[in-house]
C-alpha cells in the first residue's frame, strides 16, 4: 500500500508543477483554446509521468560529464527513496482501512456522476425536443436553463428565441457544442472519480469550465464590447438548477469572464510563453523519472578472471529446516532465494553452480564433495534463522573454526554479505561456528559461510524476506563481488 500512496503522492507533485506553471505563465491569456488543452494534458500527464522510468548505469572507470552526474544523482536518489517506501510498506499494518476509504470516495463520486447523467436523459425524454442542424433544442421551464449537454441544448422558454439577447445565448450554447465541451467536463468528471485525492484535478476542473465559457464568449459575442456579454449576463438570475456535466450560460464567476472579454489579445511573447513549458516539463522528467539501472543492468565489478561460487540451498526434500507459523518452510525459502543468486547473476566472470535446484534431498557430504570437485573458489550456505521465542530478528553469517585454513577470507566474505544485506535488516551478526562446527562449511576447502536471512520464526523477519526476495539476492551477489573486488 505504501508504494502506492508513494505514486500518488508523486502524481500530486506532477500536477503541482504543471498547474503552477499555467497559474503564473498562461492564466488570464487570451489563448484560450491552447489553455483548454494545456489543462487537458496536465491531467493525463500527471498520471502517467511518475510512471517512466530512464535507467541509468552507473560509470566505474570514465569520469563522466557534469549533466550525467546529476543525472546520476538523481537517479540514486529517487532509487533509494523508492527502496526505503519498498521496505517500509513491509510494516504498513492499516492499509486494508486507506484503501476500503479510497474506494467509497471513489463510488460517492461514480453515483454522483451517474445520478447527474440520469437526469439529464430524464430531461431529454420529458420535454419536447426541436432538431437544429446537428443539434437539438430541449425546450424547457427549468430554472438554469439554458446549457448544454453533447448535442443537446437545453433552453429555457422564458427566454425569446427570436429576441436579440435569446439569440446570443443560442450561439454561445452552440458554440459548447461545436467545440465539444461536454467531452471534456466527463473526462474530468471521470478523473475526479478515481483520483479525488488530488486537489489540482480539482482546480484544473474549475479552470477548464471557465475557459470554456471564455471560448463561447469569444466566439458568439464576436466584434463587441464587454457591454454586451455583461448585459446579458447581469440581467438574468443565477440558476437554481445545475448539472455537473452540463455548460450553463450563467457560469459564475462573471468578473472574470467580462474582463476576459473586453481584454486585448497580448501577442507579445505569447509564443515564447506558451514554449516555456518545454523545459519545464523536461526538468519535471529528470525529477521523476531517472532511476538506477534494474537488476539485469545495474553495475558490473570488473574481474581479472573467472570464479566459481557454490550457493547451498539448505535442507529440501524430506528435511523442511525450520517451519514458520504460516506454514512457509526454510527449505523452500532458501531455495527461493539460491535460484534468483543464480538468475540475477550479470557478471560474466561469476559462475554459479547449486547444491539443488529442486526441491530433493543432498546429504551434507554430496554438497561438500559437489562443492570441492568443482573447486570452487567459495561456498555459501543459504538458510532461515529460528528461535522458541519468536523474537529473535536480523542475519547471522556462520564461519569456519578457527583452526581451518581459510578462516581469515571467510571472516571477510561474511562481513561483505552482512553489510551488504545491513540496509534490510536492522540488526546482524557474525558468529563463529564453535569447536563442534557446521559440517559444509568445515568440509569445504574454499572460503565458505553459512548466511542465515533472517528469522523464519519472526513474522516481521518472514515477511521482509518474502517481500525482498530479489533484492537479497541481488544483496548477496553484492557481498560476493565486493569480496572478490577486495581479494584481488
Amino acid at each position: 500500500m505504501i508504494p502506492m500512496l508513494f505514486y500518488v503522492l508523486k502524481v500530486i507533485l506532477c500536477s503541482a508543477i504543471l498547474y503552477s506553471y499555467y497559474w503564473f505563465v498562461l492564466r488570464n491569456n487570451k489563448f484560450h483554446q491552447y489553455n483548454r488543452f494545456y489543462l487537458l494534458g496536465c491531467s493525463v500527464l500527471s498520471w502517467l509521468m511518475p510512471l517512466i522510468k530512464i535507467e541509468i548505469i552507473a560509470e566505474q572507470l570514465v569520469e563522466a560529464p557534469k549533466v550525467v552526474h546529476v543525472a546520476n544523482i538523481i537517479a540514486a536518489t529517487n532509487t533509494a527513496i523508492e527502496q526505503d517506501v519498498i521496505d517500509k510498506s513491509v510494516h504498513f499494518s492499516w492499509d486494508n482501512l486507506v484503501l476500503i476509504f479510497g474506494v467509497s470516495i471513489s463510488v460517492i463520486l461514480l453515483a454522483r456522476l451517474i445520478k447527474s447523467l440520469m437526469n439529464i436523459r430524464k430531461l431529454i425524454k420529458q420535454y419536447p425536443l426541436k432538431e437544429l442542424t446537428g443539434m437539438f433544442l430541449v425546450l424547457t421551464n427549468i430554472k438554469g436553463a439554458p446549457f448544454s449537454f453533447f448535442k443537446y441544448i437545453f433552453w429555457n422558454t422564458s427566454i425569446d428565441l427570436t429576441s436579440e439577447i435569446g439569440k446570443k445565448i443560442l450561439a454561445h450554447e452552440i458554440v459548447h457544442v461545436e467545440e465539444h465541451h461536454s467531452f471534456d467536463k466527463l473526462w474530468i468528471e471521470l478523473q475526479l472519480v478515481v483520483g479525488w485525492f488530488n486537489p489540482f484535478t480539482w482546480l484544473i476542473k474549475n479552470e477548464l469550465y471557465l475557459i470554456h465559457e471564455f471560448i463561447a464568449d469569444q466566439k458568439s459575442i464576436q466584434n463587441q464590447d464587454a457591454g454586451v456579454l455583461a448585459e446579458l449576463l447581469l440581467t438574468s438570475a443565477y440558476p437554481a438548477q445545475n448539472h455537473i456535466l452540463t455548460n450553463s450560460f450563467f457560469f459564475s464567476p462573471i468578473k472574470r469572464r467580462v474582463q476576459m472579454f473586453s481584454k486585448s489579445p497580448n501577442t507579445k511573447f505569447s509564443y515564447l510563453r506558451r514554449l516555456t513549458i518545454l523545459p519545464i516539463m523536461a526538468a519535471t522528467v529528470l525529477l521523476f523519472a531517472f532511476r538506477n539501472g534494474s537488476d539485469d543492468s545495474r553495475p558490473m565489478t570488473k574481474l581479472d578472471k573467472k570464479y566459481t561460487i557454490i550457493i547451498d540451498a539448505g535442507h529440501g526434500g524430506n528435511d523442511l529446516g525450520a517451519t514458520a507459523s504460516d506454514g512457509t518452510r526454510e527449505k523452500d525459502l532458501a531455495l527461493d532465494i539460491a535460484l534468483k543468486v543464480k538468475s540475477l547473476n550479470n557478471n560474466p566472470n561469476i559462475d554459479i553452480l547449486l547444491s539443488r535446484d529442486s526441491d530433493r534431498s543432498v546429504k551434507l557430504s554430496e554438497r561438500t564433495n559437489f562443492a570441492n570437485a568443482a573447486n570452487a573458489n567459495m561456498f555459501i550456505s543459504i538458510h532461515m534463522n529460528s528461535d522458541v521465542t519468536q523474537l529473535g530478528t536480523g542475519t547471522a553469517c556462520y564461519v569456519p573454526f578457527k583452526k581451518n585454513e581459510y578462516v581469515q577470507e571467510s571472516n571477510m566474505l561474511a562481513k561483505k554479505i552482512l553489510a551488504a544485506t545491513s540496509s534490510l535488516f536492522t540488526e546482524s551478526k557474525l558468529v563463529n561456528s564453535g569447536e563442534k562446527g557446521i559440517w559444509v562449511i568445515e568440509n569445504t576447502k574454499m572460503p565458505s559461510v553459512l548466511f542465515e536471512c533472517g528469522y523464519i520464526s519472526n513474522s516481521k523477519d518472514l515477511k521482509i524476506v518474502n517481500s525482498n526476495e530479489d533484492k537479497i539476492a541481488i544483496m548477496i551477489l553484492d557481498g560476493i563481488s565486493s569480496y572478490l573486488s577486495n581479494k584481488k
